[in-house]
This record gives structure tokens, sequence and C-alpha cells, in this order.
């Protein structure tokens, strides 16, 4: 008989896979803040987590084309738990094949982890 599906917050913490927002909280905070001073608005944000217990958080403004281009821009301000890393990246989109081109990769910062605990494969 299978085990009910229980939501991250339901499990006990000794069972926990996926990271629990109130430890991942404060990192989220301190990337938005990041973004909120390198980013214009409007921003979203996207929050990925995964069942090894790893996390990621992106932060991005979109500039649509101008009249006479078919170019929009991606700004990203990106961490992930795995490398600890704070990055930002400029993306470059055509919005009439959808093709998209990295022109820009940059390191802002490390934040530690604070899952303290990954599970193997």
């Amino acid at each position: 008989m299978s085990q009910p599906h229980l939501s991250p917050e339901q499990q006990p913490s000794d069972q926990r896979q996926i990271p629990s927002i109130e430890t991942i909280g404060p990192v989220v905070d301190e990337v938005i803040d990041i973004a909120r001073r390198e980013l214009d608005a409007p921003r979203s944000v996207e929050i990925e987590t995964w069942e090894d217990r790893e996390f990621l958080v992106r932060i991005i403004h979109w500039s649509a084309p101008g009249v006479n281009t078919r170019y929009g821009y991606e700004t990203a301000i990106q961490y992930h738990s795995d490398r600890e890393t704070v990055e930002a990246f400029l993306i470059e989109e055509d919005t009439h094949t959808d093709e998209r081109e990295r022109l820009l990769k940059t390191k802002l910062g490390t934040i530690p982890d604070p899952v303290d605990e990954k599970i193997a494969e």
C-alpha cells in the first residue's frame, strides 16, 4: 500500500525531501534584494525545488522589442543552491523565431546553501 502524499511542510522534518520555504526563505529574500538593486521593474520571481533538496531562485525583467526590432531582452538574477552562486544574465530573444541567445553571464557573489543535508541519488 502506498504512502499518502504530503506537502513538504506536512512531512516530518527528518523525512522531508523538498526544502521548506522556512529553510530557503532567507536566501530567496536576499536574492530578491539583489534583483531590486540590479534589475528594472517589473520583476517576476521563480522558485524551483527538487527532491534532492537543491533549489533555484530566478528573478527576471523582460524588455519587449521596440517598434523597429524583433528582439526582446531578458535580464535575470539567479541563485542555484548547488553552486551557492548569484549570477546575472542578459538573454536576447528573437520574438519571430523564439530563439534565445545568452549575451552575458557574470557572477555577483555567493550565498551559503541553508539546506543542511542533500539526498544522494
